[in-house]
């Protein structure tokens, strides 16, 4: 059975702020809604393969890397827990 996808506050944050800047930027939502449609096809199939991110700090947080960005997740027994999202430029630093 698939693991429920859940956001951490960070992670909605995250979300709006790409979205708000590419409205900003392109003068229109067509990319962001792009964006998140692509978004949820990747963690629909991150449900099925949940390992498939790469191992970051010890083990506990894995990365996720699709299309132009960097998803931050951990696996946790019955849930996938997304903890940030962060497009490649950004200084996540």
């Amino acid at each position: 059975m698939a693991k429920r996808i859940v956001f951490t506050k960070k992670a909605f944050a995250d979300i709006d702020r790409i979205t708000d800047f590419n409205n900003r930027r392109n003068q229109s939502d067509a990319y962001s809604k792009k964006i998140v449609l692509g978004l949820s096809k990747r963690l629909n199939s991150l449900q099925k393969q949940p390992l498939t991110g790469i191992r970051t700090d010890g083990g506990l947080t894995l990365l996720l890397v699709w299309d132009q960005f960097y998803i931050f997740y951990r696996d946790n027994e019955t849930t996938i827990e997304i903890t940030s999202i962060y497009h490649q430029k950004e200084n996540i630093g």
